[in-house]
């Protein structure tokens, strides 16, 4: 009995220690600039009809019902946007009343499918002499038992910030003839499940920690053709396997790799790389410096389907299209394949 007691005490400290101590609030925001006034930009979006068209959460259902409405509340008036969708649920974003000379929006999102609380989404325009600065902050206050996921959270807000800012700027510039080839968003096909064939290439190890990642495999890459020859051309895009992949500390480790056939000899042996299993596919369009975005929206695809990642195997990346076949790198085309069980 004694034992049970000192037990139940060790418990409800232990409880009171993360309840005090646990981060309960996170915190996401991203900002950019673009070459359009403040004012015009905030005028852009003052009605709803035009925020499906940039909203993070919208692209995973394009088949999502939305509604528009207005209502009262205290002599003002407040709009709504109202979504409904097979993947991402119910949810519902509210415009709340600012003071008139501002160039700022602040908003209510309840989206359940993506956040266990109300986020507070705003939108802010600041002026800059030739420009404008968009800043985007996600703010939510997490229930007791969801605590422990803090930093999951404020990474999650964090990119659903930034995707939100590329596509506003991406929408605003392009309404001007003026600014329309400014800025492109990148773009997220998904694919949904698949197999993959196993192939013969030439592999060797990175291991990312402080260095920019584009930095690193853009060097594994270039001692791997410099060691495979001129007579030994790749049989098809080069790829990326990851055996870990810590984006909160950026430390990330696996293979790069180049397939193979026919190999002349040289200082590189081949291997059988065997994909084993399924895996969820999703072909991005874009720079490579926003490819995290691509692994956070097909995470995301993974959860909203009820599935599970498999830890035991590789993420993998393809390089379909880089920079030896497009100038522009908005152009460059990848395939993010995630192990799924």
């Amino acid at each position: 009995m004694l034992t049970l007691l000192l037990l139940a005490i060790l418990f409800i400290a232990l409880f009171c220690v993360y309840f005090y101590f646990a981060n309960k609030r996170f915190v996401g925001r991203y900002n950019a600039s673009i070459p359009i006034s403040a004012n015009h930009a905030y005028q852009q979006l003052s009605h709803l009809e035009s925020w499906p068209a940039w909203l993070p959460w919208l692209i995973y259902d394009q088949e999502a019902s939305i509604h528009y409405s207005e209502h009262s509340h205290n002599r003002s008036m407040e709009q709504s946007l109202t979504w409904q969708g097979q993947l991402i649920k119910h949810g519902h974003l509210t415009i709340h009343p600012t003071r008139p000379d501002t160039t700022y929006f602040h908003t209510t999102l309840n989206a359940p499918a993506f956040y266990p609380c109300d986020i507070y989404f705003n939108i802010d325009f600041a002026k800059q002499e030739k420009s404008s600065t968009i800043t985007i902050q996600l703010t939510g206050k997490l229930p007791i038992l969801k605590r422990w996921r803090a930093k999951h959270y404020q990474l999650k807000a964090s990119k659903d910030a930034e995707l939100a800012i590329l596509y506003l700027c991406d929408l605003l510039t392009k309404a001007s003839a003026r600014y329309s080839q400014y800025y492109n968003a990148p773009s997220f096909h998904y694919l949904a499940r698949t197999q993959l064939n196993n192939i013969d290439a030439v592999t060797r190890p990175f291991d990312v920690g402080s260095q920019p990642m584009s930095q690193k495999m853009e060097q594994g890459f270039h001692d791997l053709f410099t060691q495979l020859g001129p007579e030994n051309p790749p049989a098809g895009p080069c790829f990326a396997l990851y055996k870990k992949a810590d984006i909160i500390h950026h430390y990330f480790t696996g293979r790069l790799g180049i397939p193979v056939q026919n190999i002349v000899p040289c200082q590189l042996c081949p291997e059988k790389i065997t994909f084993s299993g399924d895996y969820l596919h999703l072909r991005y369009v874009g720079s490579y410096q926003k490819l995290s975005l691509a692994w956070h929206v097909l995470y995301n695809y993974m959860r909203l389907n009820r599935l599970h990642v498999h830890s035991r195997r590789c993420g993998i990346e393809i390089f379909e299209v880089g920079p030896t076949q497009a100038e522009n790198s908005q152009d460059f085309v990848t395939l993010v394949y995630l192990p799924i069980r």
